[in-house]
């Protein structure tokens, strides 16, 4: 009997054990976080309610709002406010589908498409703004203010990496904005003048990194290299955002190694079998 208690003793004090936890990679992001999008919670955290310029991500939220408030199948006419911002493939005057310009907007981070579309979803930016702030404040963004549709630089305009996951996060509930990020190639069919402009999408883990899922890049001089990630390994899905990262390339290679970081943690993460067998065993 005293063998048997000593063996049963042996065995739950091994099973309680924490597993040697692998260091966090070295990343030259400001600021970056892993969260589980299962249930939120955060896994990784380097500055994470820091405020920083989150560039292109800000496009998540442009990319929701235009889902949730406006018809994809509307015609919207190309302004010439919207033709006029930089790196946009857009022309005054040209139409095409809301639904075309999401994509376009998401896949080539176009920041005519996301001008254009704050203004037919609201009918000016700065309404579009408040409509961003709203649903910021609905989401738990507690650190973010949004002041424009695309991201470009402005002191009014941050976030932080906390932000940005709870809003991937949010986002990729949407059916409709988990397949636009995760399109890889598409087509966008202009009405006026007729003509088909091929999407590729800019987001480098979709073709690289096993099981991507998604979502934003972003880059500005003030912002650095940002990039929102998503990956599935396992059933497991985690989000990874990285903010002021060095450059536009190490962005992606640090959220790979961040994500698989958390994949490692993860898989070290005491399984609901073994809880319930020690419970069981220690009754």
């Amino acid at each position: 009997m005293k063998y048997k208690f000593l063996l049963l003793t042996l065995w739950l004090t091994f099973i309680s054990i924490p597993s040697p936890q692998a260091a966090a990679p070295d990343v030259t992001a400001d600021a970056a976080v892993i969260m589980d999008a299962g249930d939120g919670r955060f896994l990784y955290e380097k500055n994470g309610t820091k405020r920083e310029y989150p560039a292109s991500m800000t496009k998540m939220m442009t990319c929701l709002l235009s889902i949730e408030k406006g018809d994809p199948y509307k015609t919207v006419t190309v302004s010439r406010k919207a033709a006029d911002v930089v790196s946009t493939a857009l022309n005054g005057g040209e139409w095409l589908s809301l639904g075309d310009l999401e994509n376009q907007m998401m896949m080539i981070s176009d920041n005519g498409a996301a001008t254009a579309i704050a203004e037919n979803v609201a009918g000016n930016l700065p309404a579009f703004a408040d409509m961003m702030n709203e649903k910021a404040e609905e989401i738990g963004m507690k650190g973010t203010h949004f002041v424009n549709a695309n991201g470009m630089p402005d002191e009014d305009h941050y976030s932080t990496a906390e932000d940005m996951a709870r809003l991937a996060r949010y986002a990729m509930e949407n059916k409709t904005f988990r397949r636009i990020v995760s399109t890889k190639r598409k087509q966008i069919r202009y009405i006026r003048p007729a003509e088909i402009f091929t999407c590729q999408n800019s987001n480098e883990l979709l073709y690289t990194y096993p099981g991507a899922t998604g979502i934003k890049t972003g880059y500005t001089r003030a912002a650095g290299g940002c990039l929102a990630a998503s990956a599935v390994r396992n059933n497991h899905e985690l989000i990874v955002i990285v903010m002021h990262s060095r450059d536009m390339d190490s962005r992606f290679a640090e959220a790979a190694k961040l994500l698989d970081y958390g994949f490692e943690l993860i898989e070290k993460e005491p399984s609901p079998q073994k809880e319930k067998a020690a419970a069981k065993v220690g009754r």
